[in-house]
């Protein structure tokens, strides 16, 4: 069976035409995305995404944590604001999630306030000590030391804890690492990126948070935003 070319035209443009969802408020959606994304806020909040839809026209209405819109046909969309990201919102076709916040690390990755009991271990002292050579950064570069020394710790097997006191605003902070002996579970060996090894510094073996991963640095770290 041949068909001709004009039977193939209208063939394809049927197939294409099965493709478009079948909605009666398309235009609507679309001028809606097109209204958020030719804007950017990153201090937008759902009240203020809600007086700016309405004043655009939209029946927008503030939820908890997101804005619903009405279109003219009745159905529905749901719009968060997304900080920092391209456009004003993100765009939902179901309600986001309103469930509360959601814990993102275990509640015991960041010990406050503990203090550690210290080892006497010569041999991870000396140990400790030859495997670098200190200072391993400049003073005041505590940060990238104390990585450092941490990945090359844990690169000989040893166990190892960051310990921070953060900044306050007459200084920049601390971070430093414990070094844990593998011949005594729970002691430990304090050592400072330019300072070496703190055997007889008590307050080396305290702080105000502890913890054994680098990342973990960022949930104590404030992130100011100037405007």
């Amino acid at each position: 069976m041949s068909y001709t070319r004009t039977e193939v035209k209208i063939s394809l443009l049927i197939f294409c035409l099965a493709l478009i969802p079948a909605t009666s408020n398309c235009a609507e959606e679309n001028d809606l995305w097109l209204l958020i994304s030719s804007y950017e806020d990153i201090g937008m909040t759902v009240q203020d995404l809600a007086f700016f839809l309405a004043t655009h026209g939209y029946d927008a209405t503030p939820e908890r944590s997101y804005v619903t819109v009405r279109f003219s046909d009745g159905s529905l969309a749901y719009l968060t604001p997304n900080g920092g990201e391209p456009r004003l919102a993100d765009l939902w076709a179901t309600p986001p999630s309103t469930s509360g916040p959601v814990m993102v690390i275990l509640p015991d990755v960041i010990q406050k306030n503990v203090t550690y009991d210290k080892t006497d271990d010569s041999t991870l002292i000396k140990d400790v000590t030859r495997r670098v050579i200190f200072p391993v950064t400049p003073l005041g570069m505590c940060y990238d030391g104390s990585k450092k020394l941490a990945d090359t710790y844990g690169n000989f097997n040893y166990r190892v804890r960051y310990m921070y006191d953060p900044s306050e605003w007459d200084w920049q902070g601390h971070l430093w690492i414990l070094v844990e002996d593998p011949k005594q579970p729970d002691r430990w060996l304090a050592v400072d990126s330019y300072y070496g090894v703190m055997r007889d510094d008590d307050q080396y073996y305290s702080a105000p948070y502890s913890f054994v991963d680098f990342e973990y640095l960022d949930f104590i770290n404030p992130k100011w935003r100037l405007v």
